[in-house]
């Protein structure tokens, strides 16, 4: 591990990170002081460096991943403030358990729609280690991600092979991504939708959607994948959106029917599809 000045979310922190994940860098000195998150001397020819979409977990996306599962808590089914017991899985596994599944399993610990559906997550006493890679998602009996111990990245299988795509998720971004969809599709109402207009041509739908956020709808924000959004409501909503520029849609779970057509009118440029 290497200690030095890094971007996240277009501010410069200061710790370790990883410098095989490196993909680029950027000088200090052209950026307001406003957004360096640190205290430590900065001389004028320091730089910071970016990393790979798919790397290990930094500090503030640890924090950010903390503020992600408390307000996610608002609208499914999750308990943060359970206790649960590692030691038995890492004591099996001859392995520290990852900092960011801690607190995934802490949060969906007992909640059983996370463990049952098509593509679940693994109970801890089932999950293994392969090729170094800790297994903690499947498809039925096929796994699809597991967390790469000597990285710290996501490790996908595809045709009987563990791969890490530098352009893929995060570790605890695939979690998070996976854990409201299971969450969304399992509210009494779910509809599928296509969205038009400027939802289409943005090239920020984060930023886009950032104008109708009110007193009853949020963005989780903190999730920070670009091209995707997740949209959230006093109401328990869940609404995914993602858009590349030239296609846009929306996958979105509700308590009742008239919540999702309350959030299409309220967006605007949204046709459901027929159920």
């Amino acid at each position: 591990m290497k200690e030095g000045f890094y971007f996240y979310r277009g501010k410069i922190y200061y710790g370790y990170y990883d410098e095989k994940q490196v993909s680029g860098q950027g000088s200090i000195s052209i950026f307001k002081p406003e957004l360096i998150q640190s205290d430590h001397p900065i001389c004028e020819d320091d730089v910071a460096v970016r990393f790979w979409d798919n790397h290990s977990l930094l500090e503030p996306e640890y924090k950010d991943l903390q503020t992600m599962l408390l307000k996610m808590r608002l609208f499914m089914n999750l308990n943060i403030n359970q206790e649960v017991d590692f030691a038995a899985v890492e004591e099996r596994l001859h392995l520290p358990f990852p900092k960011e599944l801690k607190l995934i399993y802490t949060a969906i610990h007992n909640q059983k729609e996370y463990f049952t559906s098509v593509e679940h997550f693994l109970p801890l006493d089932e999950i293994y280690v392969e090729q170094n890679i800790i297994v903690f998602f499947k498809k039925k009996r096929i796994p699809i991600v597991g967390y790469d111990v000597t990285s710290g990245c996501l490790a996908q299988y595809y045709k009987r092979e563990w791969n890490i795509d530098r352009s893929g998720f995060c570790c605890y971004q695939f979690c998070v991504g996976r854990m409201l969809t299971i969450a969304l599709e399992g509210k009494p109402v779910y509809k599928k939708g296509k969205c038009k207009g400027k939802f289409v041509t943005t090239l920020d739908i984060e930023r886009e959607l950032e104008n109708f956020c009110d007193e009853q709808y949020h963005l989780l924000s903190e999730f920070n994948v670009y091209g995707i959004a997740v949209m959230y409501s006093n109401e328990k909503l869940i609404a995914w959106i993602r858009s590349n520029g030239l296609y846009a849609d929306i996958h979105a779970g509700a308590i009742d029917e008239a919540h999702l057509e309350a959030l299409g009118r309220h967006l605007g440029e949204i046709a459901w599809r027929q159920q």
